[in-house]
């Protein structure tokens, strides 16, 4: 019953005028509930959207035999440390875990990891110090992220705290929380986006988020 709920409101959005405020807390549902289906028909091709600065190691990883697989590497200068199909196995003496890498500190700090090299059998010891990095997703690649970001997350709940308009932007404050298994420990995020509307496709051509992701990732200490 949810989710027919959900297309109708989908459709209704697809014949609308306009985006309104609700579509907007339609596209969030879809969005966190891994529908990229759904959240491709709000967004145009030339979709982009912008993540929050944080300071951490600038990759993406994937939990893996007991060990994190780095699939993707945010920027080149962290490539003469790690590069996809790296695999993590500690991260400062701790063994990894489906959580991800969790990174506290200021730029510069050094974290230890042992690494096996992609090609390689043996363990190999890293010091690699935190920096800022600053990336931006295409549609491809944000359609491939909400489904990435679902599959963690056992359950979630999505409450939106306001929304404004003006013109073809809209601002969105909304709240999620979400646990990684039943009657797990429930994380939860604020966050502020602003979505800027294409007038004429009546779609969304870039979200900027204003939410810092190391509140998120705190919670895991």
């Amino acid at each position: 019953m949810k989710n027919l709920f959900y297309y109708i409101l989908f459709f209704s959005f697809l014949f609308s005028a306009k985006i309104q405020e609700d579509d907007i807390e339609l596209f969030l549902l879809a969005r966190f509930g891994g529908d990229s289906s759904n959240v491709s028909g709000f967004i145009s091709d030339e979709f982009i959207y912008e993540h929050t600065p944080y300071v951490g190691l600038g990759v993406e990883t994937r939990y893996v035999d007991e060990s994190l697989l780095i699939t993707k590497v945010l920027d080149d200068s962290i490539q003469k440390y790690l590069q996809v199909g790296d695999r993590i196995y500690e991260h400062n003496n701790e063994i990894v875990d489906s959580l991800g890498l969790i990174t506290n500190g200021p730029i510069g700090e050094q974290q230890k990891l042992i690494v096996i090299k992609n090609g390689e059998r043996d363990f190999r010891v890293m010091e690699i110090p935190l920096d800022e990095f600053h990336y931006e997703e295409n549609k491809i690649l944000f359609l491939e992220s909400v489904m990435r970001y679902s599959e963690k997350w056992y359950d979630y709940d999505l409450e939106i705290i306001d929304i404004l308009r003006k013109k073809n932007t809209i601002v969105v404050h909304y709240r999620w929380e979400g646990s990684r298994e039943e009657n797990g420990k429930i994380y939860t995020f604020s966050a502020i986006e602003f979505y800027y509307i294409n007038k004429k496709k009546v779609l969304i051509d870039k979200i900027v988020g204003l939410w810092s992701e190391k509140q998120f990732r705190n919670q895991f200490e």
